[in-house]
């Protein structure tokens, strides 16, 4: 299996492709603890399993479906940012297995909805391998992996 550094190069690059080409958001990397009002999670098994979440400030959310959907900020609903935020993991989800083994079979489970408020700290999830921040004109967002080896 690729390295951490390597992992994180892939993921940090296939989030950045998604928020741009999709969303039209673009990211920073933040090396601070945010606030945020929705979580994600998807699992994905094959060679590698394990789990992406992420973290959202519901600006950020609202923008990337006003941008994608061409909505009015007044026309976002809740169902809306639930089905938008569920959708983005899911890219990025594909996008990053895709670039980690294109030859493989990954298996990814529906992406999943949480509508918790908090602060995400960047360590206090001790079992994922990558834990990043990201800033969009002050929205935030977070994302947390956890893998582990298939064992055959």
């Amino acid at each position: 299996m690729a390295n951490t550094k390597k992992i994180q190069e892939l993921l940090m690059t296939s989030i950045f492709e998604v928020f741009e080409k999709m969303f039209f958001v673009f990211l920073e990397p933040l090396d601070e603890d945010i606030q945020y009002d929705m979580v994600t999670s998807i699992q994905f098994s094959g060679p590698v399993k394990g789990e992406i979440r992420t973290y959202l400030s519901r600006g950020v959310a609202s923008i990337m479906a006003q941008n994608m959907l061409g909505l009015e900020p007044g026309d976002v609903t809740d169902q809306t940012l639930e089905d938008c935020a569920k959708e983005a993991l899911n890219m990025i989800a594909g996008s990053f297995l895709n670039k980690l083994d294109s030859t493989q079979v990954f298996n990814l489970s529906i992406p999943q909805y949480e509508g918790k408020t908090g602060q995400f700290n960047q360590d206090k999830d001790s079992h994922a391998i990558l834990n990043m921040t990201f800033d969009s004109d002050d929205q935030y967002m977070g994302v947390t992996m956890n893998l582990e080896t298939e064992k055959n």
